[in-house]
């Protein structure tokens, strides 16, 4: 599936020029000395990759470097292919989304949202649903 996601990653570069990376939670998944903060340590982080936004970008056999700037510092960003969920071309009006979902390596059958648990020992947050039952019958 890496190769495959490296060739899809390449072809989108080369068409596009800017593409936006999902990239989820991954032991390997270095986002320079920023790291991953706040909800990017359950949800993952999307990052943005093109001539304005990235000063260097190579693409190995395992991950991906990009020398990427957050909030002004350029940061060494290394994405294993693992980790990448989705590929986009625009955030709002994309032409083109590539979705790579995970599956339980015993059971091809059971999709996974993440793989990975949540990074740093955090656990993930569970939300309770609220259930809001209109009564229309009364007047």
């Amino acid at each position: 599936m890496n190769k495959f996601k490296k060739l899809l990653i390449e072809a989108a570069m080369n068409e596009f020029g800017k593409i936006y990376i999902h990239a989820l939670p991954h032991p390997k998944l270095i986002v320079g000395e920023r790291g991953l903060i706040n909800s990017e340590k359950n949800n993952g982080i999307v990052l943005a990759i093109g001539s304005s936004s990235c000063a260097d970008f190579q693409m190995e056999d395992e991950y991906i470097f990009a020398k990427l700037r957050f909030n002004g510092v350029w940061e060494n960003v290394f994405i294993p292919y693992e980790a990448v969920d989705a590929v986009l071309n625009d955030l709002h009006k994309p032409l083109s989304i590539f979705n790579f979902p995970y599956y339980e390596e015993d059971n091809i059958d059971v999709l996974r949202i993440n793989k990975y648990p949540a990074m740093n020992g955090q656990k993930q947050e569970k939300k309770q649903a609220v259930i809001v039952k209109p009564d229309f019958t009364r007047r």
